[in-house]
C-alpha cells in the first residue's frame, strides 16, 4: 500500500506558501501551518499570529494530477477528482476501502472540515470550483463522521456550501430522497484531532492547528451582521486592535465534531453555548444573507443579515482556512439541485437538523 508519511517541515511548507512555490508545496505533504511551537526561544508571545497566505499560494490552491486525482498543496491531501455517484453510507465506506485510484489504495471518507474546505463560497450551484472538481448530480457528499449525540446522523456537505448532520436513511440508496455522493481523500489530516485550543491569560484563545487567535469570551450582546462587523473592528483586546469577524471556514474550524450542545468547547470559550454566530462570509447569490455556524452541533447555514445572533472575533490568517482567490472556472451541474446553501436550521421528522439547499431557480 502506498501512503503519505507526515513530515515535520512546517517552516519549509509555510515559506513555500508565502513565496507562492506550488511546486515546492507538492513535495512536502506536511499539514500544519507555522505555530508558536516553531518560533525561536524567547520570541514567542502569548497570542502569536500565523503568517498570511499570499495571493500566489492561493492561486495554486489545487493541482490537477492528470490521473483522476487533485492535490491540495496546503494540506497535502489528495482528492478523488470526480465523485463516485450516490451511495448509502455502508456502500460508501466499502467503496473507499476498495478504491484503487492513481496507484493508491489507502483512500477513505473525508472528515467534515476536510470536505468543507474544498468548497468555494464565492460560487453558487455548486459552491465548488469545477476547474478542479467536475459538476455532478450530487446534492450532498458523505463524510466519515457522525454527530456525537446522534450516531445515526452523518455530517454531509451540500452543493450550496452548507454542512449539517443527516440521518443515513435520508440517502436515496438507503430508501430516502437525497442524492448523497462520495468523494474520497487520502493522506494525513490537519483536522484529525479537531481544534487544538490553548486558553491564554490575556483573554484570548490560540488554535494550534490554524494559528488563529480568538476572542475568548463571546460578546455579551447579539447583533445584526453589520453590527457584528463593527463590534469586531472596534474591539481592543490583549493589546491588539486588528480584530475582525471570521470567515465561515475560520468559524467552522473551532467547532469540535466530538462535542455537541454546544460544539464550541465551554472549557475554553467563556459563555460558550448552543447559539448561532455570524461569519463575515456573504451568501454569493443572495447578498442580503450571510453564513453562520450554529454551535449546537456545528451546522453551517445562512440567515438574513438583519437578524441578530452572537459574535466572536478573530485575528490573524491561516493557509488552512484561507478563502480562495484564484480565478473561477464554473460549469453547470450534471443534474439535481443544491444551489444556494444550507438553508435555515430546522428540525427534521426525527429530530435531525436540516441543511438542505433549495432547488436552483429556472
Amino acid at each position: 500500500m502506498n501512503s503519505y508519511r507526515p513530515r515535520s517541515r512546517r517552516h519549509l511548507l509555510l515559506s513555500a506558501a508565502l513565496l507562492g512555490g506550488a511546486s515546492m508545496l507538492r513535495s512536502w505533504p506536511s499539514t500544519l501551518p507555522l505555530t508558536a511551537a516553531d518560533e525561536p526561544a524567547g520570541k514567542q508571545s502569548a497570542t502569536p499570529l500565523p503568517q498570511s497566505n499570499s495571493p500566489a499560494a492561493a492561486a495554486a490552491r489545487f493541482t490537477d494530477n492528470q490521473d483522476g486525482t487533485v492535490t491540495d498543496p496546503v494540506t497535502g491531501l489528495m482528492w478523488q477528482q470526480t465523485d463516485a455517484g450516490p451511495m448509502s453510507i455502508e456502500e460508501a465506506q466499502q467503496f473507499a476501502r476498495k478504491l484503487n485510484l492513481a496507484g493508491h489504495t489507502d483512500w477513505r471518507l473525508p472528515l467534515p472540515m476536510e470536505l468543507f474546505c474544498i468548497m468555494d463560497h464565492r460560487l453558487h450551484g455548486p459552491a465548488m470550483n469545477t476547474r478542479w472538481f467536475p459538476a455532478s448530480a450530487a446534492r450532498y457528499w458523505w463524510t466519515e463522521t457522525t454527530r456525537p449525540d446522534a450516531s445515526g446522523k452523518y455530517w454531509q456537505v451540500n452543493t450550496g456550501g452548507g454542512i449539517g448532520a443527516h440521518a443515513k436513511t435520508e440517502a436515496i440508496n438507503a430508501g430516502g430522497e437525497n442524492p448523497v455522493h462520495i468523494r474520497c481523500v487520502r493522506g494525513p489530516s490537519p483536522w484529525k484531532s479537531g481544534p487544538q485550543l490553548t486558553k491564554n491569560p490575556d483573554g484570548t484563545v490560540t488554535d494550534q492547528t490554524t494559528g488563529l487567535v480568538w476572542q475568548q469570551k463571546l460578546h455579551t450582546q447579539v447583533a445584526t451582521w453589520d453590527e457584528a462587523q463593527n463590534l469586531c473592528r472596534d474591539l481592543q483586546l490583549a493589546g491588539h486592535s486588528d480584530w475582525r469577524l471570521p470567515s465561515i471556514r475560520e468559524l467552522r474550524s473551532i467547532s469540535n465534531d466530538r462535542l455537541a450542545q454546544p460544539s464550541l468547547d465551554p472549557d475554553i470559550f467563556s459563555g460558550a453555548a448552543s447559539v448561532p454566530c455570524w461569519s463575515a462570509t456573504t451568501q454569493q447569490n443572495r447578498p442580503e444573507r450571510a453564513w453562520f455556524v450554529d454551535f449546537t452541533s456545528g451546522l453551517v447555514t445562512y440567515r438574513d443579515k438583519t437578524e441578530q445572533m452572537q459574535v466572536l472575533a478573530v485575528r490573524g490568517n491561516s493557509p488552512l482556512t484561507a478563502e480562495p482567490t484564484e480565478p473561477v472556472t464554473q460549469t453547470s451541474r450534471g443534474g439535481g439541485g443544491g444551489g444556494g446553501g444550507g438553508g435555515k436550521a430546522k428540525k427534521g421528522k426525527k429530530g435531525g437538523e436540516k441543511s438542505k439547499p433549495p432547488r436552483p431557480n429556472p
